[in-house]
């Protein structure tokens, strides 16, 4: 995007993470009172350059030139 007159703010996975999870795996968290820690960790992973390629839709954030 660089060559387009923006500069990259950031990159993220928006559906990383969590699309692995399956209901019952988020039930389990919500059930040990942890579901709010596991959506934190996935947040703070949605910019992980190394996982970005598991996520099926990236976001793109970056400021005009």
């Amino acid at each position: 995007m660089e060559q387009h007159g923006f500069d990259t703010v950031n990159l993220i996975g928006s559906s990383s993470l969590g699309a692995m999870l399956t209901a019952e795996q988020q039930q389990y968290w919500k059930e040990r009172g942890e579901y709010e820690e596991l959506i934190q960790f996935m947040i703070e992973k949605a910019e992980d350059p190394t996982i970005l390629g598991i996520s099926s839709h990236l976001l793109y954030i970056g400021t005009k030139k």
